[in-house]
C-alpha cells in the first residue's frame, strides 16, 4: 500500500557490495503444530515458496558436481554447516530452521525454510534470487572455502548459474579465525580488496531475532 519494498536496502541499490547468508537451525516448527488452512496474506514476500526451493534443490542434486564426496573439513576445523547434502530429520521437527540473506547494512533481503539441514543448495537458491535483483560484488558465508569450489563444478552443469560465478567469495571476518591459516589468507574478508569495513557476520545480528 504504501509502495515501499521492505525487505530491499535503499543504500544498496542497483549495486550491493556484500550479501551475507547464513542459516538457524533453531527456528524449527513441530510437526504437530496446527496451522490455518487459508494462504497467506504474506506468502512469498520474504520467505521464498517451499516447492520453489524444492525444485531448485532437486534439480541442484541430480548434477555430478553435487555428488561429490566432500567431508567438510577444513584443516584441523570440521564445520557442520559444510553439507552438499543432508537427510531430512526423522524427528518430530517438520520445518528444522530458517535461512536468511541481508546486506552489510543489517536488512533482511529473503529467506527460506530449512528442511534439510544447512546444505549448499539453500544458500545457491538464495544467491541466485539475489543476483537476479541487484549487482552483487561479495558472497560472505562462514564456510565459503567449501561452497565455491562445489558452487564452481554445478556450474559447470548448469550454465544459467554462471552468473553466480561473477560474484567473489568473501569468507567471514570472524568464522575464518578457525580456520586454516593459508584459508584465512585466500579466502577471508579481511584480504579482499574493495570490501572495505565488510565483516560476512551481519547475518549474526538478526538471524536469532527473526522469529517468522
Amino acid at each position: 500500500m504504501s509502495e515501499v519494498d521492505p525487505f530491499c536496502c535503499p543504500a544498496c541499490q542497483p549495486d550491493m557490495l556484500a550479501v551475507c547468508c547464513d542459516g538457524n537451525r533453531k527456528h524449527y516448527r513441530f510437526k504437530k503444530s496446527r496451522g490455518t488452512e487459508e494462504p497467506s496474506l504474506y506468502e512469498s514476500l520474504f520467505i521464498a515458496k517451499d516447492d520453489e526451493v524444492l525444485a531448485f534443490q532437486e534439480n541442484i542434486r541430480g548434477s555430478s558436481g553435487a555428488r561429490a564426496n566432500d567431508n567438510g573439513t577444513c584443516g584441523v576445523s570440521r564445520f557442520r554447516a559444510s553439507k552438499e547434502a543432508s537427510k531430512k530429520s526423522s524427528s518430530k521437527i517438520d520445518e528444522e530452521g530458517i535461512q536468511v540473506a541481508i546486506c552489510r547494512h543489517g536488512i533482511l533481503l529473503r529467506g527460506l525454510n530449512h528442511y534439510r539441514g544447512k546444505i549448499f543448495a539453500y544458500p545457491m537458491f538464495l544467491q541466485k534470487e539475489l543476483g537476479e535483483r541487484a549487482n552483487v560484488t561479495f558472497f560472505c558465508m562462514d564456510v565459503v572455502c567449501r561452497y565455491w569450489p562445489y558452487l564452481s563444478k554445478v556450474v559447470d552443469e548448469f550454465p544459467d548459474l554462471q552468473p553466480l560465478m561473477h560474484m567473489r567469495p568473501f569468507l567471514s571476518v570472524m568464522h575464518a579465525k578457525a580456520h586454516t591459516a593459508k584459508c584465512e589468507v585466500r579466502w577471508g574478508g579481511r584480504n579482499q580488496d574493495g570490501a572495505g569495513n565488510t565483516v560476512g557476520e551481519e547475518v549474526e545480528q538478526v538471524c536469532y531475532y527473526c522469529h517468522f
